[in-house]
């Protein structure tokens, strides 16, 4: 696959989710990776630094989607819910930078850790009798206490990039604060990738799927636990399950790379 084309557009119309082109689609974007220096040499850094999870397959689809999305819309406003280190959205303004794109960036996210409670007796009572507790084990929603807007900043200043020019709403999605901060407020392409429990992930498809602009798009993280394939790991089954609400909502799944699911808002 050459990096410059297919087309979202293309990739959309070819789709079709059965194992074979899942498993092959990953494969191919992978590939289109690692061919391309810049996607490359991003994914490097964050493989090596550790800035982040997800397969390098999907630093193509976001190429991909913010090309289609400055065809479609005069100058598309991203999301990410759950910035962790900025591996999204510092791949968000690389590209807009190298391939010409005009975008506006949106990140909504604590910048701090979450970590898990200490002690191995306490650790074992809380799993056994929490369900909330072990849903946040199970599906990773624990980490380590360090200076998160640190490590950002950092990782733009590697790509000379502006961390001042992200519109940052720090705190978590369901903070009423930051939810009369963004009451109004319209994206054409919003990646889920915050809490991952299921209360966590449902609360996050009902309250920024309506922010998403008709036919802009919703990217939801680890949501492909149903999805036929066995190249690539499929998400949490607790996000998988949220994300089936996302048709009433007015959303259709047009694509799917890997455990990142590509919804389309529709018209009306």
């Amino acid at each position: 696959m050459n990096p410059a084309s297919p087309t979202f557009e293309d990739l959309v119309l070819a789709y079709r989710n059965t194992a074979a082109h899942n498993d092959s689609l990953f494969k191919a974007c992978t590939e289109a990776v690692w061919a391309d220096p810049v996607l490359a040499a991003h994914r490097r850094h964050v493989d090596e630094a550790r800035l982040g999870f997800g397969d390098p397959a999907f630093h193509f689809l976001w190429q991909a989607l913010l090309e289609a999305a400055s065809r479609r819309f005069q100058r598309p406003g991203l999301l990410e819910i759950g910035i962790y280190k900025g591996q999204v959205i510092s791949l968000w303004a690389l590209l807009a930078r190298e391939r010409g794109i005009d975008l506006s960036i949106s990140a909504l996210g604590p910048l701090a850790g979450q970590p898990r409670p200490p002690g191995s007796l306490r650790t074992k009572l809380l799993y056994r009798l929490s369900r909330r507790f072990r849903e946040q084990v199970d599906n990773g929603n624990f980490y380590e206490d360090e200076d998160y807007e640190a490590t950002v900043r950092a990782h733009f200043s590697k790509w000379d990039l502006d961390f001042g020019r992200v519109k940052v709403h720090r705190g978590f999605s369901n903070d009423p604060k930051l939810l009369r901060e963004l009451e109004g407020e319209v994206f054409h392409v919003v990646y889920v990738d915050g809490d991952h429990t299921h209360q966590g992930a449902l609360h996050d498809f009902v309250t920024f799927g309506p922010k998403v602009a008709p036919g802009g798009w919703l990217v939801a993280d680890d949501a492909g636990q149903d999805l036929p394939g066995s190249a690539f790991w499929k998400g949490h089954e607790a996000v998988t399950r949220a994300a089936r609400i996302l048709p009433s909502l007015g959303f259709r799944n047009v694509l799917n790379v890997g455990h990142n699911r590509v919804y389309e808002r529709l018209p009306g």
